[in-house]
């Protein structure tokens, strides 16, 4: 079972990756971003950055742990 304090971590993860992939589509469809576009694919990759950062900085910190609280 996950904790909750983990669901909004996910969430975020499962909406960048939503995005990255319909961003991955469109280029696929119809070329190259407009300008505006490439700003947003920009930001959701620095964003996902963030999160894997942050996440790379709890294992650090608090040593990385299975379900069970143990490795």
């Amino acid at each position: 079972m996950t904790e909750p304090t983990h669901e909004p971590a996910g969430q975020d993860w499962d909406q960048l990756l939503d995005q990255l992939r319909q961003l991955r589509q469109q280029v696929k469809e119809h070329g190259p971003l407009a300008p505006e576009e490439q700003e947003e694919a920009t930001n959701a990759f620095k964003h996902g950055l963030s999160l894997l950062e942050n996440q790379v900085e709890d294992i650090r910190s608090n040593g990385l742990k299975g379900s069970s609280g143990e490795w």
